[in-house]
């Protein structure tokens, strides 16, 4: 009996040492399995954390390049319109050279005109321009501009237009035929005829342009018809009609 119940005693004590023992391993691995848990949860946290602020970050370079990229198709726009921009100006630039080219050659050729047709011209019309046609240049290489050259010739015309109508008297010392010379009144009309005579209304004289100047010849006859004219002119006498000779080329 004493040694049935120290075995039972014994097996007992064995079951209870190997439950004790199963208890405090299944602790173990709970506490292992919890402190697992925890760093599972930890580092899910952190990687929630992390993963946050990577996106923030992702955002943040996606839209640093949206914005790169649109400055750089700006910039490639504005370098567009200024290659444009730059081609029209350059092309800009050889139409005005060309016709700066142009514009030298057509006042180069009015200046010969202009001077060609100084000549032709009753002597108290040239000495009127004489400040503007002296101001053309001989040679088509000046340092005049070509405004200052058109302004030239432009000023010239008008001065002649202006007094193409009109008619003019002066006094002028003429040759006469016996080689003597007479103070005489001529009156101009326009730039197309001319008519002198002396203050004695005995001498007179019919002018008209030529190429190398204007050719003048005695006319005694109409001197005292050139007289009268001159005088209604003047509003010495009354208006009348004056036969006077005209030369036509």
């Amino acid at each position: 009996m004493n040694k049935q119940l120290l075995i039972i005693l014994a097996i007992s004590g064995v079951a209870i040492r190997a439950q004790a023992q199963e208890l405090d391993q299944t602790k173990e691995a709970l506490s292992k399995w919890v402190e697992t848990r925890k760093l599972v949860s930890e580092e899910k946290q952190k990687w929630e954390l992390e993963r946050e602020i990577l996106g923030d970050r992702i955002d943040l370079v996606r839209n640093e390049r949206d914005t790169l990229n649109s400055k750089i198709h700006e910039t490639q726009s504005l370098i567009t319109d200024a290659d444009g921009k730059r081609e029209d100006l350059v092309k800009e630039k050889d139409a005005l050279k060309n016709a700066s080219a142009t514009l030298v050659n057509r006042i180069y050729t009015l200046e010969r005109e202009v001077l060609a047709l100084l000549p032709t011209l009753p002597d108290p019309v040239q000495d009127r321009i004489k400040p503007l046609t002296q101001r053309i240049p001989k040679e088509q290489k000046t340092d005049l501009s070509l405004s200052e050259r058109y302004q030239n010739v432009i000023g010239i015309i008008n001065d002649l237009n202006k007094g193409a109508g009109e008619i003019t008297v002066i006094s002028e010392v003429k040759k006469l035929s016996d080689g003597s010379t007479a103070e005489v009144q001529t009156m101009y009309i326009g730039y197309a005829t001319g008519y002198s005579c002396n203050n004695n209304g005995d001498v007179a004289f019919v002018g008209a342009p030529a190429s190398n100047g204007w050719k003048w010849e005695q006319n005694n006859a109409i001197a005292q018809t050139v007289a009268d004219s001159i005088s209604i002119l003047k509003n010495e006498k009354i208006a009348a009609f004056m036969p006077l000779p005209v030369s036509i080329d």
